[in-house]
């Protein structure tokens, strides 16, 4: 399966960095649409077809609330003492579903230092 991410705004560059030195494809907010909208960045992902990645909680309220649909988020959520085991999960997770042949979208990802946890959107 092949995908591409889109990384929020205030996604850490660290992340960005080391998903790009893993192989993945990933358009950034902060270099191609600095200060748009979250209700932007969703239409963005969806229209590109990619897996959002976020650290902004906001965009679970869109989903749940708005009753989003047609995309999959990934919001990461950690301490900075927790970056090396997020950052691993998140690889591990990507790698999984890039080699997955009944990957189902539409899901909202939830990675924190010890689990991942997924529900259907």
């Amino acid at each position: 399966m092949s995908f591409s991410i889109l990384a929020d705004e205030g996604l850490n560059g660290n992340i960005v960095r080391e998903l790009q030195n893993n192989g993945f494809d990933v358009k950034w907010v902060l270099l191609a649409q600095p200060g748009i909208k979250d209700e932007q960045v969703i239409e963005l992902a969806k229209e590109s077809k990619s897996i959002l990645i976020t650290e902004d909680k906001d965009f679970g309220e869109w989903v749940f609330a708005h009753h989003v649909k047609g995309l999959s988020i990934i919001f990461l959520r950690y301490d900075k003492k927790d970056y090396p085991n997020v950052l691993s999960f998140l690889i591990a997770f990507l790698k999984n579903i890039a080699e997955s042949t009944d990957y189902q979208e539409e899901e909202f990802i939830t990675i924190n230092r010890n689990k991942l946890r997924r529900r259907k959107i």
